[in-house]
């Protein structure tokens, strides 16, 4: 504390303009903050794994479920506990904090370490140029761990260089404080986000590399390793089943397309923000076309030609501390691309943050290093304004307009005039719309979009028959299933199972509201179509069978179709079936 109030004391001036630049940087994401809506489909998976009875629940719903590791699942888990003694717990605002605390304290974090690494001005770039980007904002205020793990990156690529420079100049103090220091952000980011390990093992080819003492890094990494081997197990798990799944998500609807490289310039650069994978439907109409225009000019290649030259500029001093900082996190980059161009991975923008806080404060030293200062700080100005004509325009993807699963959902609810004890079943990603529909509603638990998807293997015997559930797999599912495909017969296992949960308990008069999605909204890509189309006839499939089904044991009253047009895939047809004897 006395070390804190010294610091204030001889370097006022630094501390005021740090602490205006985040309050300035606070104010941006409390906005987008108030602004975020209801959660997103994304946003409710994280509810949905953390909302659970007990620790014990969360990781093991992830391991079934899931892919990603659960260090932000547990702690969602236990800030919801902690809020609902106060009535807080489950309200969307309150739960965005936890990530939001994180990812806010990377501004004035990347100016101390862009000082202590480099210089000053390097400093005061980096966090203005965080404070104001609408890519830091977003992430800031998602209900997601991208956030997070972008702080725990941060943290990382300081502590890596701190400790490979200990290592080689024998300070034993440091080195044993900056060595818990990395092996605790290291554990943190890789329990954070599952692919961070890629990360982290490029790291520890360049601290292999750059080490004096390679028998002391092997230790250092080893021991990380050590710790890491449980969240190793649940992330090789959950990818392998994702990828063995009946319809892999990632190869069957997400190509990749040249054209995302221009996504992920304008997002880390300008104020061009996209929150879109490198499939993105409208791709054609984001990627800009006539960079030329005026307009085109100032705010989207200047920032990226002006950061650009700056990365440049400091790859090109030679400086070996920045070559250090700078390798894990560009070669993460270059592994990212190159595994989704050959289709062996999907590209998401956010999946680069672990990457994003480093080539910003690499842009920073570069524009500190320039010789005519007055310059600079005039590109730099017209930088800042360039990038907040997005950040405050009303349309600003920072200041989040989200999907209104809320409003949504209560529009056919209300059209579908339910009671008290009525069932209600969706017949895609029911467990996200769960969360907003009335808690006296039974729901029927029956997700074929996780078991096309994501190889949950509790719904198959809903579905298949013996002989099909313990022989398909990924690459023998055409065939066999397509006798399945071409029935035009409600399935007898889908028949059994509505029997035990619902149509054995319905007393005359209740209710049972099905949710369809509209399969031609979901994506109007003919590409895409081609690629995903087992994944869409199985889904079809299932929702006629289950339809079929309640039309043989209950009397069908209304149906009727809701179209969202924000977001075509939220299209769903209703169907509002009654026992009628």
């Amino acid at each position: 504390m006395d070390a804190f109030r010294n610091y204030i004391q001889n370097n006022k001036k630094e501390f005021a303009a740090i602490l205006t630049i985040s309050v300035f940087a606070l104010i941006l994401r409390l906005i987008s903050l108030l602004y975020a809506g209801d959660l997103s489909t994304d946003e409710i998976y994280s509810y949905y794994f953390s909302d659970k009875n007990s620790l014990f629940d969360v990781v093991k719903s992830l391991y079934i479920e899931d892919l990603h590791t659960p260090l932000y699942f547990i702690l969602l888990h236990f800030w919801i506990k902690i809020f609902n003694i106060f009535g807080l717990g489950e309200n969307d605002a309150v739960m965005r904090l936890l990530g939001f605390i994180p990812a806010f304290l990377a501004v004035p974090f990347s100016f101390y370490i862009g000082k202590k690494l480099f210089n000053k001005k390097t400093g005061y770039f980096a966090s203005i140029m965080l404070a104001i980007s609408p890519f830091a904002i977003y992430y800031t205020t998602e209900l997601r761990f991208y956030g997070t793990a972008f702080f725990f990156a941060l943290l990382s690529s300081y502590f890596f260089v701190e400790y490979i420079n200990s290592v080689n100049n024998n300070e034993n103090t440091r080195q044993k404080n900056y060595k818990t220091a990395l092996v605790i952000s290291n554990l943190a980011l890789l329990y954070t986000f599952n692919i961070s390990f890629v990360f982290i093992f490029f790291q520890f080819l360049c601290a292999i590399i750059a080490s004096k003492n390679k028998a002391e890094i092997i230790k250092t990494y080893a021991l990380t390793g050590l710790f890491y081997i449980p969240g190793f197990i649940m992330a090789f798990h959950g990818i392998f089943a994702y990828k063995n799944a009946i319809c892999s998500f990632a190869r069957d609807i997400f190509p990749y397309k040249p054209a995302f490289l221009s996504i992920f310039l304008q997002s880390y650069f300008t104020g061009h923000f996209f929150y879109a994978s490198n499939n993105l439907y409208d791709l054609n109409n984001v990627v800009v076309k006539n960079i030329f225009a005026i307009k085109c000019l100032f705010l989207i290649l200047f920032p990226v030609v002006f950061c650009l030259a700056g990365f440049l500029k400091a790859l090109f001093s030679k400086n070996k501390t920045l070559i250090l900082f700078l390798m894990p996190a560009l070669s993460f980059l270059v592994f990212e691309f190159f595994f989704a161009h050959f289709g062996m991975m999907s590209l998401i923008a956010r999946y680069t943050l672990i990457s994003y806080s480093v080539i910003i404060i690499t842009c920073a030293y570069g524009f500190s290093l320039f010789k005519n200062k007055k310059l600079i700080f005039t590109l730099f100005l017209l930088f800042i304004t360039s990038v907040s004509c997005f950040v405050f325009s009303k349309d600003a993807n920072a200041i989040k307009k989200q999907e209104k699963f809320g409003s949504y959902i209560s529009s056919f609810l209300d059209r579908a005039e339910i009671k008290r004890g009525d069932y209600i079943l969706f017949t895609s990603i029911g467990k996200l719309y769960k969360r907003y529909i009335p808690k006296n509603l039974n729901y029927i638990d029956l997700e074929p979009t996780d078991m096309l998807l994501n190889g949950v293997k509790k719904y198959y015997p809903v579905v298949f028959d013996k002989n099909i559930e313990d022989k398909i797999t990924q690459k023998n599912a055409p065939q066999m299933l397509s006798g399945y495909l071409n029935s035009n017969y409600a399935n007898k296992n889908i028949e059994t199972y509505l029997k035990e949960v619902c149509f054995n308990y319905m007393q005359k008069g209740q209710k049972l509201i099905i949710i369809v999605p509209d399969i031609n909204a979901i994506n109007d890509s003919k590409a895409n179509k081609e690629k995903a189309s087992l994944y869409y006839l199985l889904l079809s499939k299932i929702s006629s069978d289950i339809l079929l089904t309640c039309q043989k044991h209950l009397k069908l009253t209304t149906q009727f179709t809701i179209r969202d047009n924000v977001r075509p895939q939220n299209d769903a047809m209703i169907y509002v079936f009654e026992k009628s004897f």
